[in-house]
């Protein structure tokens, strides 16, 4: 039996963080795991489905609240 990909669309839950294209354009976007995905920026009033390109090339930051980095010298 042929494996069945679910392409996520406008509105769906981000099941894998990554970099996504839209169909109608192919504008690209990072999103993380638990984000929600978004109507495409070029045509906002159209829903999109979203194609999974890579996670490879892209490294996680983590973004600390200023009051846990550590002070200017």
């Amino acid at each position: 039996m042929p494996e069945v990909t679910i392409v996520p669309k406008t509105g769906d839950i981000n099941k894998q963080f990554g970099v996504y294209s839209n169909v109608c354009c192919g504008y690209e976007i990072i999103i993380r795991e638990g984000a929600s995905f978004p109507n495409c920026p070029n045509h906002r009033k159209s829903e999109t489905t979203w194609n999974f390109v890579e996670t490879e090339k892209i490294q996680q930051v983590v973004i600390r609240k200023q009051s846990q980095s550590n002070p200017a010298a």
